[in-house]
């Protein structure tokens, strides 16, 4: 691996890990075992790092909130997808666990960052219609656009409860499965009969 692919998968692994303002440019150096000279010839500052790093995660998770989804899919189907969104948020955690001050600290971030809020509010409107159309669900026009936005809501801010439940801990993985399952129950109430079973018998597999 080159050293500057090395530089960039350290860091994501220590951001993640300790928080992004809790980590410098010398802890990286330090847990590569490279002079920080080595470091500032491939990156000038911490924050040409993170912005390499959301560009991966950019790319990363727009392959995913890009996938068309179809109609008749079933309820697995769009569980495992609201799950590879999640997958993908906790790659790049850091993102969303100190979302605010590395957004504040470049306006460019912000924008690319928004185009993502944008796309995943696109796909969650694409799923509540595609289960509209299948008759999976009973919605009306406005209710797409409320429940997407929880979705968005739900799907970004998750980690940020994880973190505030578990503070001074490591994040637990497994609960990114209570993070897809609490997505999966806003849309219970417009559930039809059959289709409500489905998504409790998969739930008790996904959680248990």
């Amino acid at each position: 691996m080159k050293t500057r692919d090395r530089i960039l998968f350290t860091t994501l692994e220590l951001f993640n890990l300790c928080g992004e303002p809790n980590v410098t440019t010398i802890d990286i150096a330090n847990e590569m075992d490279i002079s920080p000279g080595n470091l500032y010839y491939h990156f000038r500052n911490k924050d040409e790092i993170i912005f390499e790093l959301f560009l991966l995660f950019e790319a990363s998770i727009s392959d995913v909130l890009d996938t068309q989804q179809t109609i008749d899919l079933d309820m697995l189907d769009y569980w495992m997808y609201i799950h590879i969104i999640f997958e993908k948020i906790w790659e790049y955690r850091f993102f969303y666990r100190d979302l605010v001050s590395i957004l504040e600290r470049n306006e460019k971030l912000q924008k690319r960052f928004n185009r993502i809020i944008d796309k995943k509010s696109q796909a969650c409107k694409n799923i509540l219609t595609s289960m509209n159309e299948s008759d999976i669900l009973t919605l009306r026009p406005h209710d797409i656009d409320s429940i997407a936005t929880n979705m968005v809501i739900s799907c970004s801010y998750w980690l940020n409860y994880l973190q505030l439940r578990h503070i001074g801990k490591e994040l637990p993985g497994e609960d990114l499965g209570r993070g897809v399952y609490q997505v999966m129950t806003l849309i219970a109430p417009y559930l039809q009969d059959e289709h409500k079973e489905a998504l409790e018998e998969v739930a008790t597999n996904y959680l248990s």
